[in-house]
């Protein structure tokens, strides 16, 4: 029996998948325009707090609870775009689906990254860019990005570019861009370089019910 037989008559699995989505909205300018002014407002108020952030702006944990219909426009995103991509990976679509949300603003500029961490204590986290700033001339390729890290074990021992088996993922700041992963995947941002002003906001949801 040739090989392509044996292969016609055999069964590939990508065990332990892990899923990254994203999705760009694309009617995002004017939403966009409203969150940029009601975060600079609200780091101009308040200190912030130091988690992950090298430098730049981390708001508490409690941007939902505003009432400002801008917040409240994309919080409406946010939850229909858990639920969605929960029904898909979970065993019964059909379950009555209940979440937790935190979510808070960063405000990067020039020089200012995240450290590597993750999220304890959640099932989905995530991040949605209101702003990418204007990167400098002749920046490093990786300026601001989101890199995920894999989680397998000695994966870039041998690379092999292209196939399941790249130990890196990389997610440009695009404006209108909303980015979910599960909560225990180690990541890190990139250093920004440039002008202006990279805005985003994140979240950490735990599906109850």
């Amino acid at each position: 029996m040739n090989s392509a037989a044996n292969l016609a008559e055999s069964c590939t699995a990508m065990a332990f998948g892990t899923p990254i989505s994203t999705h760009q909205w694309v009617d995002a300018d004017a939403l966009n325009a409203g969150l940029r002014a009601r975060i600079l407002a609200a780091e101009r108020a308040d200190k912030g707090v130091l988690r992950s952030n090298i430098g730049g702006w981390h708001s508490a944990p409690d941007l939902l609870a505003s009432d400002d219909q801008h917040v409240a426009a994309f919080k409406a995103r946010l939850v229909r775009y858990a639920r969605d991509l929960t029904a898909l990976v979970i065993a019964d679509p059909a379950r009555k689906l209940d979440m937790k949300i935190d979510a808070w603003a960063n405000v990067s500029r020039d020089g200012d990254y995240n450290g590597v961490h993750d999220h304890p204590g959640a099932h989905w986290s995530g991040v949605y860019y209101v702003s990418a700033g204007t990167p400098a001339p002749n920046a490093n390729p990786h300026n601001a990005m989101l890199e995920l890290l894999d989680p397998r074990v000695g994966v870039n021992m041998l690379a092999l570019p292209g196939s399941v088996f790249e130990g890196r993922y990389l997610i440009a700041p695009l404006p209108g861009l909303m980015v979910f992963f599960p909560s225990w995947i180690k990541h890190l941002v990139h250093p920004f370089r440039g002008e202006g002003e990279r805005i985003s906001i994140s979240w950490n949801i735990e599906i109850t019910g």
